[in-house]
C-alpha cells in the first residue's frame, strides 16, 4: 500500500517506522526543510526521534503534491493548533479515495472543534473517510518496536479496516471502534488530567498515593464530561480513555505531565512551556475550552487545575481541591 504521512515529529516519524516495518512505502511530509532532509540524506529524524533509523520504504518530501500522488493511506501527525492551515494544503492534492487517520488529541483553537468536526468542514470530505488514532502510544516507545495498542474509531467500517490492516503487526495492536466522539474526547481531555497528575509530581515526588486517587477520580470526570457531549461511557474505560491517561499522567516523556511538574516546582506556565520545548502541550488549551463547554460544578479537578495553571494564588489550594473531591464528607 502507498500511504503518506503529514507532519514528521516524533509521532509522524514513530508511524512512518510503523508502515515501513509492515512493507509499505510511506512518503512523508514537513513543514521543516532540516528535517525533510534528515530524513532523505541520513534516515534519521535527529531532531524528533533520535537513536531510530528509519527503512529505505521510508522517504521524505517538501512537496505536498508529490507526497499526495498516490497516497491510499494518509495519516496526519500534526498538533490541532496547526490542523485547519494543514487541511487547507490538501485540499487540492489529496486522492478523493483516500483514508485520512488523524493522531492530534486536541480541539480547534479558533472554533473549539474536535479533529474529525474540522476535518469535514474543511475538506468537505464525508466523514466516513476519516479515522482518528487513539490510545496509549508513546512514540518513542512503539518506534522501538516495544509492546502498543491503540484505538481507532470512525463512523466508516471499510476506512477502519484498511488502516487496521495497514498499521497493526506484533507490536502494534489496533481494536476498532465506532464511538467517534467518544474516542475523540478520551484523547483530549486525558491530557488536562496529565497535567494534573504532572502537578503532583511536582509537588510531592514520591506521591503515589495521591497519584492513585486523582486518576480514579479523574476518570470520573472524564466520563461526567463526555457523555452529555455525545460519548459512550465505556469508550472512556478503554484505551482511548484509561489507558492514555495512564500513559500521558504517568510516563516522563509526556509533555502534558511534564509541564504540570514543572509548575508543581515553582515554574510559572510560561516558564513550563519553555522547558518542554516551547509548543504550549495541547492540556493548557483544552482545560479552558472543556470548562467553557462544562455544566457548572462537573469537573471540579480541570477548575482546580485550570486555577493552578492560570491563577498563581490559588496554588496552594490544589492538594486541599483534590481532598474535597476525593472526600466530600470528611
Amino acid at each position: 500500500m502507498k500511504t503518506a504521512v503529514i507532519g514528521l515529529g516524533n509521532m509522524g516519524t514513530a508511524l512512518a517506522h510503523l508502515l515501513a516495518d509492515n512493507g509499505h512505502w510511506v512518503r512523508g511530509w514537513d513543514p521543516f526543510a532540516q528535517t525533510v532532509a534528515d530524513i532523505q540524506q541520513n534516515h534519521v529524524n535527529s531532531r524528533y526521534l533520535p537513536g531510530v533509523t528509519l527503512p529505505g520504504l521510508v522517504t521524505a518530501d517538501g512537496s505536498l503534491s508529490h507526497v499526495l500522488a498516490e497516497a491510499e493511506l494518509v495519516l496526519l501527525a500534526v498538533p490541532s493548533p496547526f490542523l485547519r492551515e494543514t487541511l487547507l494544503k490538501l485540499k487540492g492534492p489529496l486522492l478523493p479515495q483516500a483514508v485520512v487517520v488523524g493522531t492530534a488529541k486536541g480541539l480547534d483553537p479558533a472554533t473549539g472543534q474536535r479533529q474529525s468536526q474540522v476535518y469535514a468542514q474543511v475538506l468537505s470530505r464525508r466523514p466516513e473517510s476519516y479515522v482518528a488514532l487513539s490510545g496509549p502510544s508513546m512514540a518513542n516507545e512503539f518506534a522501538r518496536r516495544n509492546p502498543c495498542a491503540v484505538t481507532l474509531a470512525s463512523t466508516g467500517r471499510p476506512s477502519l479496516q484498511l488502516a487496521a490492516v495497514a498499521l497493526q503487526n506484533d507490536y502494534f495492536r489496533v481494536e476498532l471502534e465506532g464511538d467517534l466522539t467518544g474516542v475523540e474526547w478520551g484523547g483530549i481531555l486525558k491530557n488536562i488530567y496529565a497535567i494534573g497528575l504532572g502537578i503532583l509530581d511536582g509537588l510531592h515526588p514520591l506521591a503515589s498515593n495521591a497519584k492513585a486517587i486523582f486518576t480514579t477520580l479523574a476518570l470520573r470526570e472524564m466520563k461526567a464530561l463526555a457523555v452529555p457531549w455525545g460519548a459512550e461511557a465505556k469508550t472512556l474505560e478503554g484505551l482511548s480513555g484509561l489507558g492514555d491517561l495512564v500513559t500521558t499522567g504517568f510516563s516522563p516523556d509526556s509533555h502534558n505531565r511534564r509541564l504540570g511538574e514543572w509548575m508543581g516546582q515553582g515554574l510559572s506556565l510560561l516558564e513550563a512551556v519553555e522547558k518542554v520545548g516551547g509548543l504550549e502541550p495541547e492540556g493548557v488549551r483544552a482545560v479552558q475550552q472543556a470548562l467553557i463547554l462544562a455544566k457548572a460544578g462537573t469537573a471540579p479537578l480541570a477548575e482546580a487545575i485550570y486555577r493552578f495553571l492560570f491563577d498563581p494564588p490559588s496554588r496552594p489550594k490544589f492538594q486541599s481541591d483534590i481532598w474535597k473531591v476525593a472526600a466530600p464528607g470528611a
